[in-house]
């Protein structure tokens, strides 16, 4: 009896851990340094050209409140929190810029996605955020210290 249990009870539930402890093992966090300081900076330049008249009310000020929402701070977290880095691309992907969604090349829209993750305070790393990485994307989350 005991073969049994062990059999049908334990044998499944030690692979269910072992599973679990895998999928956990291959997520990741914006706090793990997922965009590079060259790849911010590029989309930093970008979002210079194709976003700030629309997120802020100052020129050349990020914190400002445009007639779209702010992308840093409190606004930017309570947008994204415990959301994956894909979903923020992908946002910024079919919906931006405003007036020609998806006219920028995939990876254009990568390094912005870097450059709002770094004006947040999200650390960078050794890895590019690449566009055409979409599973790895996935796995990425934006979470609050």
């Amino acid at each position: 009896m005991r073969r049994l249990v062990w059999l049908f009870v334990a044998v499944p539930t030690l692979v269910m851990v072992a599973w679990l402890d895998v999928a956990w093992a291959q997520e990741g966090s914006v706090w793990d340094g997922v965009f590079t300081i060259e790849q911010a900076s590029q989309g930093a330049k970008l979002y210079e050209q194709q976003c700030i008249a629309c997120h802020s009310d100052q020129p050349g000020v990020l914190s400002g409140h445009g007639p779209s929402p702010s992308i840093v701070g409190d606004d930017f977290l309570y947008n994204w929190v415990d959301s994956s880095v894909a979903d923020l691309f992908d946002v910024i992907r079919q919906t931006m810029p405003q007036a020609a969604p998806n006219s920028l090349d995939a990876q254009q829209y990568a390094d912005i996605t870097a450059f709002l993750l770094q004006v947040n305070g999200f650390p960078s790393g050794e890895t590019t955020l690449l566009a055409e990485d979409d599973v790895s994307l996935q796995e990425v989350w934006i979470e609050e210290r």
